[in-house]
């Protein structure tokens, strides 16, 4: 690579799921804030990729085939993000909106080489953060940063990583996974698992982000609606016990073993719990870093923390939430596309630690960069 271009970014933002909005936010971060004299950055969807995908419903293809034709329609934001969503946050989405470009000519061009140097993957949710679109990217050849495919595809289905976290001797919830097609079948089977588990419990999707479809519930007659509620945005449900404690987060970021535990962030809402807006709205949720815990306990989730980002595979950085609970200090899931705006949590840990926003984003281009170069002089005779 020539040193008198910039490289050249391709950022990954909006795609097919649930949490498109919160992307655009992340991808229009991103592209603001990699240093403008050595990064050439565009903003490209992926769902313009997704124009034949049968499994998005025909607003979704038709909003991917205007993507695709550079039709210039400008997408709305859904009754609830205007609902919940800060004006600021609100503010970056449509600005992304309105730089989108489509993925297909920049990702697989019809002729020569890729018009991107490396992918930045904005993407949360499914087609985004499950290793789909990482395996993609790996097909064509084009570096990307953050996890591969096998340890995408594992953090993002809670079930399965619940099962690694475990195997590895991390302490993880009690749950059971409530399937959609038993569930119709046998509902009481669903109840009785329930109640082996012990109320209060948690009820979400397997395979989603943002806490969409998660409902609390204290009671047996809650669990139809709740279950209900997780089966609309996945196939899988998971009932886990609900633990009462300190919510906690650390940010790992690194290459190979060379890792950094983040300062550990405490999140404490006003909202029954972390929700989507509670998750977006700085009004009705305070994110303390360093948390208001004894060093100890700190150190403590710190160590999950890497230990779970190794258990699962993560790669360049990675985001593990846990509770500390009286004792226990279970690990509830770990992220492998945390949020990255400046005001995200592994963003505002990395600044307490003394690393500039900007800076952390060139860390993971550069830690990209650096496997794809290590990976090529592998393959060299």
């Amino acid at each position: 690579m020539s040193e008198q271009r910039r490289i050249r970014v391709g950022v990954l933002a909006g795609g097919a799921s649930a949490e498109r909005p919160i992307s655009l936010a992340t991808g229009h971060q991103i592209a603001e804030s990699l240093p403008k004299d050595r990064y050439e950055v565009v903003l490209l969807d992926p769902l313009a990729l997704m124009v034949n995908n049968r499994k998005l419903g025909a607003a979704q293809r038709a909003q991917a085939r205007a993507i695709a034709e550079r039709s210039g329609r400008v997408e709305a934001l859904g009754e609830r993000d205007r609902r919940e969503l800060p004006e600021k946050l609100r503010g970056e989405i449509e600005t992304a909106t309105a730089a989108l470009r489509s993925a297909t000519s920049a990702l697989v061009p019809a002729a020569g080489e890729a018009l991107i140097d490396v992918a930045f993957i904005g993407l949360h949710g499914p087609y985004g953060e499950d290793g789909t679109l990482q395996g993609m990217l790996d097909l064509i050849g084009i570096p990307y940063v953050g996890s591969g495919v096998l340890a995408s595809a594992l953090a993002m289905d809670k079930a399965m990583a619940k099962s690694v976290l475990a195997a590895a001797g991390i302490d993880v919830p009690r749950g059971v996974v409530v399937a959609r097609g038993a569930y119709g079948r046998d509902p009481e089977a669903a109840a009785r698992a329930a109640q082996d588990v012990g109320y209060p419990l948690v009820v979400k999707p397997v395979r989603q982000g943002s806490s969409f479809g998660v409902t609390m519930i204290g009671r047996p007659d809650q669990l139809g609606a709740a279950v209900a509620e997780a089966l609309r945005y996945d196939d899988r449900a998971l009932i886990e016990e609900r633990l009462a404690g300190t919510e906690l987060t650390v940010g790992v970021i690194g290459r190979d073993e060379d890792l950094q535990a983040l300062p550990v962030i405490e999140v404490a809402t006003s909202h029954d719990f972390f929700d989507y807006q509670a998750k977006y709205d700085p009004a009705v949720t305070e994110e303390i870093c360093p948390a208001r815990v004894p060093a100890e306990v700190a150190r403590h989730a710190q160590d999950l923390a890497l230990a779970a980002h190794r258990a699962i595979g993560c790669r360049g950085i990675s985001r593990t939430d846990m509770i500390a609970a009286g004792e226990r200090m279970p690990v509830l899931e770990v992220n492998t596309i945390p949020g990255l705006t400046a005001n995200s949590l592994v963003p505002k840990a990395a600044r307490v630690a003394g690393i500039a926003f900007g800076e952390l984003l060139e860390r993971l281009v550069q830690w990209a960069l650096a496997d794809a170069a290590e990976a090529e002089a592998d393959r060299s005779p």
